[in-house]
């Protein structure tokens, strides 16, 4: 049976093979120089149409997100009104002898028999017994406790009533004990027809119900229609205006009141001088713009045209 032959039996054989070899290779890679395999790529997606939400949509998603409140918290709330108090006693906005502190122990002696007959919640009484108060309901009415409103001074009896109904108290006789729910106070009530603080300790909420705030039609005391806002946020909120002197309370004995910033030229000069000249507030100089408040504020209201 004749035999395969396989591999070359010469030099020369072997010199054509490697000639052969390398022309094969050489054209090999020129043909795949010329056709490069396109690497493997996912399929693109589908332009797909981006979802379109509307402003109104965008407003009811963020209204409907639920933001929980801290639970009321009476020594937080007693905390920042004393904080602003004393800013007030500090300006000289109310004297030492005007304001009267409550026990610490105790808490005021008020009339707890008739806050119960008038069905308050315990909390609120227990509120009442521990806030600072004007001296009066009379000095209440020349002391404005925030531009638009007068504390109420829950030591007397007529107060307690009258703050069950703070639109018709010192307006009318016929009062309603009834327009508050139990675990609602009025922090303070209308000066000048301006607006009422009311307190919700249920809810841990401050409502500012103005007097001619609603719109036409609806209930004049559907308060709780106005927006609720945290309650020591608010007072927080307050006593920042006051620490930076955006809201300033004149104690000037004819003319109490507050200067904003919007009040022409006294604002800005009563900021320069209480800022540059007595130090506030880090490094107030109290006892002396005490001792010259007065002449300070004389001298400084006549740049007010209206006084």
């Amino acid at each position: 049976m004749p035999s395969c032959k396989h591999f070359p039996d010469s030099l020369l054989g072997w010199l054509h093979l490697l000639i052969l070899t390398y022309a094969i290779i050489i054209i090999l890679s020129h043909w795949h120089q010329r056709n490069p395999q396109a690497p493997s790529r996912p399929a693109p997606l589908p332009n797909l149409p981006e979802p379109t939400t509307s402003k109104q949509d965008k407003a009811t998603a963020a209204a409907e997100i639920p933001i929980p409140r801290l639970p009321y918290n009476e020594t937080t709330l007693v905390t920042l009104i004393n904080e602003i108090y004393r800013t007030y006693q500090k300006l000289n906005y109310i004297g030492p002898d005007e304001l009267i502190w409550p026990p610490a122990e105790t808490g005021h002696a008020i009339n707890e028999r008739l806050c119960a007959e008038l069905h308050l919640d315990p909390a609120v009484i227990s509120l009442m017994k521990r806030l600072p108060y004007l001296r009066t309901s009379r000095l209440a009415e020349e002391v404005p406790i925030t531009p638009l409103s007068q504390a109420f001074v829950y030591l007397e009896d007529a107060e307690i009533r009258g703050g069950r109904d703070p639109k018709r108290y010192g307006h009318v006789d016929d009062l309603r004990v009834a327009v508050l729910l139990p675990r609602e106070i009025a922090l303070s009530g209308f000066a000048d027809e301006g607006e009422c603080l009311v307190l919700d300790v249920g809810e841990n909420t401050i409502r500012v119900w103005e007097w001619d705030g609603l719109p036409p039609g609806d209930d004049e005391n559907n308060f709780r229609a106005y927006r609720a806002h945290h309650a020591p946020t608010f007072l927080s909120n307050h006593l920042e205006k006051l620490r930076t002197l955006e809201m300033i309370p004149c104690g000037h004995s004819g003319a109490r009141g507050y200067w904003v910033l919007d009040s022409g030229e006294v604002h800005p000069r009563i900021k320069r001088t209480l800022q540059e000249q007595y130090g506030w507030p880090y490094d107030f100089r109290e006892a002396e713009w005490k001792a010259a408040s007065e002449e300070t504020w004389e001298r400084l209201l006549r740049f007010d045209p209206a006084f």
